[in-house]
């Protein structure tokens, strides 16, 4: 199970250091998710390039962690293809954004069933690791935290680092859903079937792994 003291953490109020973008507040609402804001570390907001290889719609950067995450958040829409499909979705930006290079491969993992539902609020979710295309950014590894809430929507987390640290671990718990269902197909609260999760494109991160 999850720490519930990392949990009191997040939840609690804290004085915002970070002030973000009206724009970001106004899709975050949208797909109903509540933001964490990591309160250590003087994370400072990235303006957002207007030419991205990957869009994306808010952005933060610490240089004590040297770690910079970007946020990818796509508000449920009703008839969309990829609506209720978000693997399909979630492998479709991983493939876009991993590089080429044959020396480096793709490793994905499931989120752990009581960290979906007990903490992010979320009805399926995947971790992607992987060498990013030079391109999109200058890091030498990407992870991406995909979640996905009934009715809600899809949200990625870009985790974007030059070496594994204790640190990245603690920015795990980026976001999560809101506990209502906004726009469910049957009324509020509505349930889908889970999508499969398809393994085909999942293997070691490294070649030697």
């Amino acid at each position: 199970m999850f720490s519930l003291s990392l949990l009191f953490a997040f939840v609690c109020p804290i004085q915002a250091q970070i002030k973000l973008s009206e724009d970001f507040v106004q899709i975050l609402d949208q797909a109903g998710i509540e933001w964490m804001e990591p309160v250590e570390a003087r994370y400072k907001q990235v303006p957002v390039r207007k030419k991205a290889f990957q869009a994306y719609d808010y952005a933060i950067r610490s240089r004590k962690e040297r770690i910079e995450i970007r946020y990818i958040i796509r508000p449920y829409e009703p008839g969309a293809p990829s609506a209720d499909v978000p693997h399909v979705e979630a492998s479709r930006l991983v493939m876009h954004l991993a590089t080429n290079d044959e020396d480096y491969l793709i490793a994905g993992r499931e989120v752990a069933p009581e960290l979906l539902s007990g903490f992010f609020n979320a009805d399926w979710g995947m971790q992607y690791f992987f060498h990013p295309k030079a391109g999109f950014a200058d890091w030498n590894h990407c992870e991406v935290l995909a979640l996905h809430k009934d009715g809600q929507g899809t949200a990625f987390v870009l985790f974007l680092f030059d070496e594994p640290s204790r640190e990245l671990g603690n920015r795990f718990y980026a976001l999560r859903f809101k506990a209502y269902r906004l726009g469910a197909k049957g009324g509020a609260g509505a349930a889908r079937a889970k999508p499969k999760i398809r393994r085909s494109q999942l293997t070691g991160y490294f070649r030697d792994s």
